[in-house]
């Protein structure tokens, strides 16, 4: 099918332009995996997020179903399995959120940056499918018509239309997207001069896997108040296209690599830094408002993290939720 001219736009309401944070982001699916975390606990999981909803065409299968989390294992790159702080993993803390559809159903996402970019900043995320524009200016992508606005191209492609949105300036985002082809329904991308391709995923992660803490019980709880704690691993390049279109903060720098604060996870805030390409490490909380002393709690909870292996993960003996991985909207 071919996709409808995008010369003439209206306008409706397009992703917000990065600034500093100071509202609360969506999801997902953190929301539903703390929840059974805290029942396995006893705890109510109250004011963590908002609960997943079930997959296209039936109710999710019941917790402790393993099978889409061993196709989600087998599928996804080898890398750190969890992050945990300290030697501790607190009894019926750890769980794990599989979508055994994502790389099925895609949509699927190209990561580029800029040389000496980092986790959501110098660079942009390539989605194909996405929604056809809705506001924004018509540019010219290769040989067919675009629209620009905030950060973000959309343009048809394909049978459908593919986005590009980050944090670089218009022409090279209009490079990048010129630069886009798709093949059997996924988004190829050639870069120009001075990006690289970072990785390819599908845009929901495969895999969320967290571990629950009480902050208190973290000696945390004066900045980041008496509620959650909880750290994890995420996949997919969802999340990076997320930073790109809520507002965020600096997190500083965790064993080296560039971090970043967003409510892209729900909660009150998550610090956020690439384990390894294509892995997001973070820490989040549910309790006081963010200031200035829940990002400097965040980062020393983060200095004293370790990652873990799939064997040290399993060890956890890990609760298993099975569902869509939604990160907001595509």
């Amino acid at each position: 099918m071919t996709p409808p001219p995008v010369d003439t736009v209206t306008f409706g309401s397009p992703p917000r332009p990065r600034r500093r944070w100071s509202g609360v982001g969506a999801l997902i699916v953190v929301g539903a995996l703390i929840a059974v975390l805290a029942q396995a606990q006893g705890g109510d999981g109250a004011g963590t997020g908002t609960a997943s909803p079930s997959p296209a065409g039936g109710t999710p299968p019941p917790p402790g179903s393993g099978a889409p989390c061993a196709a989600s294992i087998a599928d996804r790159a080898a890398g750190p399995a969890a992050l945990t702080l300290g030697e501790a993993v607190p009894a019926g803390g750890a769980g794990q959120s599989c979508d055994g559809t994502a790389v099925a159903e895609g949509p699927w996402t190209v990561v580029v940056r800029a040389t000496g970019g980092s986790l959501g900043q110098r660079g942009a995320v390539v989605t194909y499918p996405a929604e056809a524009p809705i506001a924004g200016r018509v540019v010219d992508v290769g040989s067919v018509k675009g629209v620009f606005a905030r950060g973000t191209v959309v343009w048809p492609v394909a049978s459908g239309y593919a986005r590009v949105r980050g944090d670089l300036v218009e022409p090279t985002l209009i490079a990048i997207a010129a630069g886009t082809t798709v093949d059997t329904g996924r988004p190829v991308v050639v870069p120009p001069p001075g990006h690289s391709v970072i990785y390819s995923a599908s845009y929901r992660p495969t895999i969320v896997r967290q571990i629950r803490y009480g902050t208190a019980d973290l000696g945390e709880q004066a900045a980041l108040g008496s509620g959650l704690t909880y750290t994890g691993i995420i996949d997919g390049g969802g999340f990076e296209d997320w930073l790109y279109a809520v507002p965020t903060r600096d997190g500083g720098l965790v064993r080296g690599r560039r971090a970043l604060v967003s409510a892209v996870l729900g909660g009150n805030a998550t610090l956020a830094w690439e384990a390894a390409p294509g892995l997001v490490a973070f820490i989040g909380y549910s309790g006081a408002a963010l200031d200035d002393n829940a990002v400097a709690a965040l980062r020393r909870l983060a200095a004293r993290s370790r990652l873990l292996t799939e064997a040290e993960w399993t060890a956890t003996a890990p609760r298993t939720v099975n569902g869509r991985n939604d990160i907001g909207t595509v």
